[in-house]
């Protein structure tokens, strides 16, 4: 049973996960996720998880696999559905656009907007910083780029 909110120390009774086929030992991701260390991203960098060895101690290659393995990245899959806006329309103080904002997709890239946008900024300051090219072969590349692209519109 995996701990649903963000916990400093949890018991494990085995590493293993059954996986409707067979038992395996548990990925990276859902160790970090039965572990409760998701929930704690940021807040601290250590918690203690407590691993029951009832009949075998795991082997150390497995453990360390498990435990420092690299966890597969994680992304929202929170979907705006017509059934969605029709709830929310009968809710006066909740909106679409606050909801989907506030999904976890949406959330981590507009955390990540300012310094993407601090960035572009910066890469736009340098490129005009460039000195501009002067040479005969870059009115040919224009050319050319003008007529493939021209081509390319009319192949569709």
């Amino acid at each position: 049973m995996g701990v649903n909110m963000p916990a400093k120390t949890v018991v494990f009774d085995t590493i293993l996960k059954h996986d409707g086929t067979g038992f395996r030992n548990l990925l990276p991701a859902v160790y970090i996720q039965m572990a409760g260390r998701a929930g704690r991203r940021g807040l601290d960098t250590t918690g203690t998880v407590i691993i029951l060895c009832k009949n075998d101690v795991p082997e150390s290659s497995e453990l360390h696999a498990m435990m420092l393995g690299q966890p597969m990245k994680l992304s929202s899959q929170f979907r705006v559905t017509y059934s969605m806006i029709l709830n929310l329309l009968r809710v006066e103080h909740l909106r679409v656009e606050d909801m989907t904002k506030r999904s976890f997709g949406e959330n981590n890239q507009q955390s990540k907007l300012g310094k993407v946008m601090e960035q572009l900024h910066k890469l736009y300051d340098q490129v005009q910083m460039l000195p501009q090219l002067a040479c005969d072969i870059c009115t040919d590349i224009d050319s050319y780029y003008n007529n493939a692209s021209a081509y390319l519109r009319l192949k569709e």
